[in-house]
């Protein structure tokens, strides 16, 4: 009787420690997805905060190849105005001139 109860006891201590080997690597799958999971994540943030800068700075860009542009066509105005401005300047010097010598 009293090996039948050592006997019981070594068995269910068997059990309790595959038990626990079982529960040790559940937990270690546990936290492997988990830190696998936090990868993937991380990764995908990452991804999604480089293409939100890649579109704003094409915005950006984009922008200021406009305001470009509007600045030279306002730069464009201004020197055909001031050389309609120097035209007629230069035909009154020319009047001018031509008068005095007459």
């Amino acid at each position: 009787m009293v090996q039948e109860t050592v006997q019981a006891v070594k068995d269910a201590e068997a059990r309790a420690g595959e038990k626990i080997r079982e529960a040790q690597e559940q937990g270690e799958k546990i936290v492997n997805e988990a830190r696998e999971a936090a990868k993937a994540q991380k990764e995908k943030a990452v991804a999604q905060a480089r293409e939100k800068a890649e579109a704003k700075m094409q915005e950006t860009k984009a922008a200021g190849s406009k305001m470009l542009e509007e600045a030279a066509k306002e730069a464009q105005k201004e020197v055909e105005v001031l050389k309609a401005l120097a035209e007629k300047k230069e035909a009154k010097a020319i009047e001018a001139v031509t008068s005095g010598l007459v």
